[in-house]
């Protein structure tokens, strides 16, 4: 169904480049008309198309998806734990929000340590404007101190209730041992909403639309992942 409606979509465009040329009415719509003839004898042209599409869209995401990982490795800002000269790396897009992401954390967290991988967290927040609050005073309080950081969103992302405020941000923030006012301040700098934003930007330039979104060791994983077994098979 899917390759359909996208096959629909190519057939859309192809009406409005005729459009946009320079014919006259009449020849739009013999031009249309024969357009539409072909399609409806050999409307296996449009699947045609669209495998091409997906293939070249395959193709630039092998290329972009590498260089993105190693971007956010690279970054000093960027929250990152484990083993920094382990051939193995676990790059996790998340929000605080999203329940697919807390039941997953297990499972990662079991294949960093048998692998002894470098884990780096990408605060990715999509859900609303709580998550946006919580991943900004996540990473001042990463700027402030990293193991305060780990602790902080650890005790979020083990939690089964939906964040809705800032009191429970407030709790997690004091669960770490940092200090909320300062955090607050520390918001305010640009530099914070610049990560977020930048965290933004590269993921859609790889194609990250929902959380859970995992690069490991080059190879993206999207959704949730259902055991350690799933996450294994999606490896190989």
């Amino acid at each position: 169904m899917k390759k359909i409606i996208s096959a629909l979509s190519i057939a859309a465009c192809m009406s409005t480049a005729v459009a946009a040329d320079n014919f006259t009415v009449d020849e739009k719509a013999q031009i249309e008309q024969i357009v539409h003839n072909y399609i409806v004898s050999h409307p296996e042209v449009l699947i045609e198309a669209q495998e091409k599409l997906e293939a070249q869209y395959s193709q630039m995401m092998a290329q972009a998806i590498p260089k993105a990982a190693e971007a956010f490795i690279n970054d000093p800002d960027t929250p990152k734990f484990g083993n920094k000269d382990s051939k193995h790396y676990v790059i996790e897009f998340f929000d605080y929000n999203c329940g697919y992401c807390k039941t997953v954390r297990p499972h990662i967290a079991k294949y960093v340590k048998e692998k002894d991988a470098l884990l780096v967290l990408i605060e990715y927040p999509i859900l609303s404007q709580i998550s946006v609050k919580a991943s900004a005073i996540g990473l001042a309080l990463h700027s402030v101190d990293k193991d305060k950081y780990y602790k902080y969103q650890e005790y979020l992302m083990s939690s089964k209730e939906k964040i809705t405020s800032e009191a429970q941000l407030k709790e997690a923030v004091a669960k770490a041992g940092g200090n909320f006012g300062e955090l607050i301040e520390i918001v305010k700098d640009p530099k914070i909403q610049n990560m977020l934003k930048k965290n933004m930007i590269q993921g859609q330039s790889i194609g990250v639309m929902g959380t859970p979104f995992f690069i490991i060791d080059g190879k993206a994983i999207r959704g949730a992942i259902r055991s350690y077994e799933d996450l294994l098979q999606r490896l190989e």
